[in-house]
C-alpha cells in the first residue's frame, strides 16, 4: 500500500493527472484547414503571415485590435467566424521577424534602444537603403465600426494620402533602423550626413531646394538606390 501510494504521488508530481495532461497539450496547427474561408465571399478575410525570432511562418487572421501600434499584436488561427469561436492569441512584437497582409511587407521598427512598440511597413527595399514609414491618420478621430479582421485592412491603406509618415532608414544587413527627424534643421542634418556619398542629393537636401524636403523622403531615397546601381 505505501509503495502504491509512493508511486500515485510521484505521478501526481511529475506528471500531472492524466486529463490535465491533455489539456495541456498544444493543438496541432494545420494552416491547410485553420485558413479555410467562408462559402460566402462577403464574409471571407485576409490570412496574414507572421515571421517569428525563431524562424516559424504563422498563418493567422488578425483581430480589430491589431494596428500595429502597440507591443503586442493579435490574431485567431482559425476564421474569426467559424465555430466553435476560435480564441484570440498574443504575440510580442519582440517575438516578431515580418508581417505580410494583403500583400505588403511590414517590420516592427527596432531602434538603437528600447523593444518594438509598432510596425513600419516596407516602403523600398533596397537593395542600397531599406526605407520603412510609421503611418498615423491626418483625422484626429476616425469614425468606423471594428469587424473582424479589419487591422489587416487599416495596415493596409497606410501609404495612402489620409496620413502621415515618419520615415525609418535601414542599409541591408543591418540590424536597427534610424529614424528621420521631421523638423527642418535635424532633418537637413542627418539625411545629407546619411547620404553624404552622394554629394549631388546631399547638397541639394542642405539647400531644401524643391524636391528635397521631408514629404520627398521617398523619392531621394529610390534615386539614391538606382544611381548607386548604375555606378557600379
Amino acid at each position: 500500500m505505501r509503495q502504491l501510494c509512493a508511486l500515485l504521488l510521484f505521478v501526481i508530481t511529475y506528471l500531472g493527472w492524466p486529463g490535465h495532461c491533455r489539456a495541456q497539450a498544444p493543438e496541432a496547427r494545420n494552416p491547410a484547414t485553420d485558413t479555410l474561408q467562408p462559402a460566402n465571399a462577403s464574409y471571407r478575410l485576409p490570412v496574414t503571415r507572421i515571421g517569428t525570432m525563431g524562424g516559424q511562418t504563422l498563418y493567422v487572421f488578425l483581430r480589430e485590435s491589431s494596428s500595429g501600434q502597440g507591443p503586442t499584436l493579435e490574431f485567431t488561427w482559425r476564421h474569426p467566424l467559424t465555430l466553435p469561436r476560435p480564441k484570440p492569441v498574443l504575440i510580442k512584437l519582440a517575438q516578431v521577424r515580418w508581417v505580410i497582409t494583403e500583400g505588403k511587407y511590414y517590420e516592427p521598427v527596432r531602434l538603437f534602444r528600447g523593444e518594438a512598440q509598432l510596425l513600419a511597413l516596407q516602403w523600398l527595399a533596397g537593395p542600397q537603403l531599406e526605407l520603412f514609414d510609421v503611418a498615423w491618420p491626418k483625422a484626429k478621430v476616425i469614425s468606423y465600426v471594428p469587424i473582424a479582421g479589419q487591422a489587416a485592412d487599416l495596415l493596409a491603406r497606410r501609404d495612402s494620402s489620409d496620413y502621415n509618415h515618419n520615415w525609418l532608414l535601414r542599409r541591408p544587413g543591418q540590424q536597427f533602423m534610424s529614424l528621420i527627424p521631421p523638423k527642418k534643421k535635424a532633418f537637413v542634418s542627418f539625411l545629407a550626413g546619411y547620404l553624404a556619398n552622394r554629394p549631388d542629393l546631399a547638397t541639394a537636401i542642405k539647400a531644401q531646394a524643391e524636391g528635397y524636403r521631408y514629404d520627398d523622403v521617398p523619392r531621394l531615397v529610390r534615386l539614391y538606390n538606382q544611381e548607386l546601381i548604375i555606378l557600379k
